[in-house]
């Protein structure tokens, strides 16, 4: 069957769309291989086509682009916030939890021996306790907290401790608060003693302080070796991140009666000040980074 060129030209965008079944294509075919001006019209199309093709790729790369950019932004804003959330968080339980330490007026109400054990009984105030032995030698603290003020429930605690008079037991009560140590039971050759609180924090902090001013001189020294200079960055956005986290556990002070706890909560807080210096150091690393790996 033979076509006009109206009918041929009506067919071909579907022909140049890849739309037309292959009897369709082959008749086309056919007739523009001996019509010089329905072959015109095929090439025409076929050209537009392929520069819509190319328009709308180019077009779309950027877009492409800036929507990867605002979904990256809207996670790194989001992690930000969650990790400066978090931080405020563990400084707000380290304030409501920390120890404030009671005299032996304060938390003892009460101490008896009885079939070779020493009962103690905690006024109603303490909200909690440790007892630290070495050998036959035991150490107690009592404190409350800034939570035990607002919750407190009444209910006074005790515990209890085994005495071998062979090894000479000795029960003290170490108050924390520049008051002498009280001997609750057995014999010291002591009139008095006070406990002072452990400078192990401050030792740490001494140490994170100087490694960071040596990894700061050394940025400067090796600031044109790459290499060198980021090992170095790490270093001093980690020592930097330690301080931060002592003083905001700490304060101005280092020492201490709790030093496991207490230590911690400056890790946990370090942890998290480093990771938000290098949300920030590194953000638009982050905000690039898919794009560069779809590259």
């Amino acid at each position: 069957m033979k076509l006009s060129c109206n009918i041929i030209q009506d067919i071909l965008p579907v022909v140049v769309e890849d739309l037309a079944s292959e009897d369709t294509v082959k008749l086309i075919n056919d007739h523009i291989e001996t019509c010089p001006k329905c072959n015109e019209e095929y090439m025409e199309l076929k050209a537009s086509k392929i520069s819509y093709k190319a328009i709308n790729k180019s077009e779309t790369v950027p877009l492409k682009s800036i929507s990867r950019k605002l979904k990256n932004k809207n996670i790194y804003i989001g992690l930000l916030s969650a990790l400066i959330i978090c931080l405020s968080l563990v400084i707000a339980l380290n304030i409501a939890t920390k120890p404030i330490p009671l005299s032996y007026m304060e938390a003892i109400e009460s101490t008896k021996v009885e079939n070779e054990k020493l009962f103690i009984e905690f006024k109603p105030k303490v909200s909690n306790y440790s007892i630290v032995s070495y050998e036959s030698n035991h150490d107690i603290m009592a404190w409350k907290t800034n939570v035990s003020n607002f919750f407190d429930s009444g209910e006074p605690k005790n515990t209890v401790i085994n005495i071998d008079d062979e090894k000479s037991t000795t029960v003290n009560y170490i108050s924390q608060v520049d008051e002498l140590d009280k001997l609750l039971y057995g014999k010291a050759d002591y009139k008095g003693q006070i406990t002072l609180p452990r400078l192990a924090m401050n030792y740490y902090l001494f140490a994170m302080t100087s490694i960071f001013i040596i990894a700061t001189f050394l940025y400067f020294i090796f600031k044109n070796t790459d290499k060198i200079k980021k090992i170095v960055k790490i270093i001093i956005i980690f020592t930097l991140s330690y301080v931060l986290g002592h003083i905001s556990i700490f304060g101005g002070s280092g020492t201490t009666h709790h030093i496991i706890r207490d230590l911690y909560f400056v890790i946990v807080s370090c942890i998290l000040f480093f990771s938000i210096i290098i949300l920030l150091v590194y953000k638009e690393s982050f905000l690039n980074i898919k794009g560069n790996i779809n590259k």
